[in-house]
């Protein structure tokens, strides 16, 4: 099964089993991170880490501040940025969804042994190091025409 196909397969299950109405796959990602934290981030810094253009950013951020789940203020240190933190509301929901990703992973993994954990989260940090110093446009320029097939 390709990466891609794994990635839909495990963010369907995740869809099915954390269910909320309002709260996309990203947005949820996005809670648990500033959850993670443990203080206020900036856009830029969510973008990172979770591999999102700042124009996406930008739009999750809206939705989830019209949910009421996050509350975007001026940075203190400099008036030009601004920081995003969870409001109660936000912090209520992760509270609840938190313990049923953590199950749902659990679930996914548990026929995994803990030496293929650590090669996973290996080959998957460099994968996401990778992906994120790549240039796919550049990549899909020097692609290399396909073939002919033959067909029998």
């Amino acid at each position: 099964m390709g990466l891609a196909r794994l990635t839909t397969l495990i963010s369907d299950v995740f869809d099915r089993g954390v269910h909320r109405p309002g709260l996309s796959s990203t947005g949820r990602q996005a809670l648990a991170v500033l959850d993670g934290a443990g203080e206020p981030l900036s856009p830029t810094e969510i973008a990172g880490r979770l591999l999102l253009t700042t124009a996406s950013i930008t739009s999750l951020l809206n939705t989830l501040e019209r949910r009421g789940w996050v509350l975007r203020q001026a940075d203190a240190r400099d008036r030009r940025k601004q920081l995003i933190s969870l409001t109660e509301e936000g912090q209520r929901l992760v509270d609840d969804i938190l313990p049923q990703i953590v199950a749902l992973q659990a679930a996914i993994m548990q026929e995994v042994s803990e030496n293929d954990r650590q090669n996973l989260l290996r080959i998957l940090d460099t994968i996401r190091t990778t992906a994120s110093h790549l240039d796919p446009e550049a990549v899909a320029v020097a692609a290399p025409p396909r073939g002919k097939r033959k067909r029998p």
